[in-house]
């Protein structure tokens, strides 16, 4: 449910649409139905947050800096005009988003709603891998839901996730953001996010669903451990600035929404099919996929309609993988 904050959300909020910056404090009171005085009090409680704001004579106040690291406030305000609202969930750290969000759909929370946190300290990837998780950099997010759909439905989700959280990327910064099968969201031949989609399954129904998500925000090459400067990259470098990680937060929430509402209002494979290709980043690459017993090589050569990468193998036969570790390999 939506911060209980309102009448900070609600200064944070005019503050932030204002055209010109500036918003009066008579305003601002009319909209809170309070005095200027108790706007005043609780501009004071966001300082406290790591918010600063510029008073001047007829013209009222603006936002002059806001928190670096993720802000539930800030988010939250951001978010404002989401309808329905999502629930947040803010921690400052976890062992691992997905697995906090495991856990309260295991113990009945209402759902679906999402986990954010400043810090991981067990993050992981798929099959296991530690997922670099240092705090206030970037955004580890996870959404749990009880979607109550077939199990075969489920093959193509992480791909329609993903494919739906580059298109927003790529409309926002204007850069060619594309989707790595199985799992990772990629810029330049460099990792920018990584997916991790983790079930509960009855007989016949998907029973509970934890879509995570780990996106590079604002790390830089000299922060990246030795193993990862030749293969991540994140939001900052790509445009070369820092970004607000709140307000890329809000756009992360927004688009795993829409993409989440739009694979359970209906069968989405023949969209799919369409829209992949703009994504698809392997697609008539030389590479090697590892999966668990052998090491496949060849050309990528797109998806079949339930997600899994078709290989055209070096002997001219094809291969249908439903997962595996992809490497690109040169030319």
């Amino acid at each position: 449910m939506p911060n209980t904050d309102t009448s900070s959300i609600t200064i944070l909020k005019a503050l932030l649409n204002a055209k010109e910056g500036f918003v009066s404090g008579n305003k601002l009171a009319e909209q809170l139905g309070v005095s200027r005085v108790s706007v005043w009090g609780r501009m004071e409680q966001l300082r406290s947050q790591g918010f600063e704001f510029e008073a001047v004579t007829r013209k009222g106040y603006r936002i002059t800096k806001k928190p670096e690291s993720l802000n539930e406030l800030l988010t939250t305000a951001y978010l404002s005009n989401s309808d329905p609202f999502p629930k947040l969930i803010f921690l400052s750290t976890i062992d691992s988003t997905n697995d906090h969000t495991s856990r309260l759909l295991a113990n009945d929370y209402e759902a679906p709603f999402f986990v954010l946190s400043n810090q991981q300290t067990l993050g992981r990837g798929r099959m296991g891998r530690q997922w670099h998780s240092p705090p206030s950099s970037n955004l580890y997010l996870s959404f749990g839901s009880r979607p109550n759909a077939r199990p075969d439905r489920m093959q193509l989700f992480t791909l329609w996730m993903g494919v739906y959280i580059a298109r927003y990327l790529k409309g926002w910064l204007k850069a060619d953001i594309g989707v790595k099968w199985p799992n990772d969201i990629y810029f330049e031949g460099r990792k920018l996010a990584g997916m991790l989609t983790e079930a509960r399954v009855d007989s016949d129904s998907l029973r509970e669903l934890v879509f995570g998500i780990g996106l590079n925000v604002n790390q830089t090459q000299a922060d990246w451990p030795v193993d990862l400067k030749k293969t991540a990259t994140s939001l900052r470098e790509l445009t070369g600035q820092k970004l607000d990680l709140n307000k890329t937060a809000a756009l992360l929430i927004e688009a795993i929404n829409s993409g989440y509402d739009s694979f359970i209002a209906g069968n989405i494979r023949n969209i799919f099919e369409d829209v992949w290709p703009e994504f698809d980043i392997l697609k008539g690459k030389t590479i090697e996929v590892e999966t668990r017993d052998r090491l496949l090589k060849g050309i990528a050569s797109g998806l079949d309609n339930r997600g899994s990468l078709i290989l055209l193998k070096n002997d001219q036969t094809l291969s249908t993988l439903n997962s595996g570790d992809v490497h690109i390999k040169s030319q």
